[in-house]
C-alpha cells in the first residue's frame, strides 16, 4: 500500500478559503444591516426579499466554504502547521458568521408571513 504524504498546497488552500470566507461573511453581514426587512406592520417590498433570499443563499455558499478550509486545514495539518492552523481558525471564524447570518436570515424570513386566524 502506498502511503501518500501530506502537501502544503491544501494548507495554503484552507488559509485562501478560510479568509475568503471571513470576508465575504463580514460582507454579507454589512450588506444585510442596509436591506434587511423591518420588523413591524409592513411587508418588506418584493425588492428587500429578493436580496434577502440572496444574502440567505451566499451564507450557505460560505458555510460550505467555512468547512472546506477546516477540512483541508485538518488533511494538511502535518505537512505545514502554521499556514494550516491558519486555514482552520479562518474557517472557523467564516463559519461562525455563517451561522449567525442563517440564523438572522431564517428569524427575519419568520416575520415576512403573518397568518391571522378565519373568523
Amino acid at each position: 500500500m502506498i502511503q501518500q504524504q501530506p502537501r502544503a498546497g491544501l494548507a495554503v488552500a484552507s488559509a485562501a478559503l478560510g479568509a475568503v470566507g471571513v470576508v465575504m461573511a463580514m460582507s454579507v453581514w454589512v450588506t444585510w444591516a442596509f436591506v434587511r426587512p423591518r420588523a413591524g406592520d409592513a411587508l418588506p417590498s418584493p425588492l428587500a426579499v429578493v436580496l434577502t433570499l440572496v444574502l440567505g443563499a451566499l451564507w450557505v455558499l460560505i458555510l460550505v466554504m467555512a468547512v472546506l478550509a477546516v477540512l483541508f486545514g485538518v488533511l494538511s495539518r502535518d505537512a505545514a502547521g502554521g499556514l494550516a492552523r491558519a486555514g482552520i481558525a479562518f474557517g472557523a471564524v467564516a463559519a461562525l458568521l455563517a451561522m449567525a447570518g442563517a440564523v438572522a436570515f431564517v428569524v427575519s424570513a419568520a416575520d415576512w408571513l403573518t397568518i391571522v386566524p378565519a373568523r
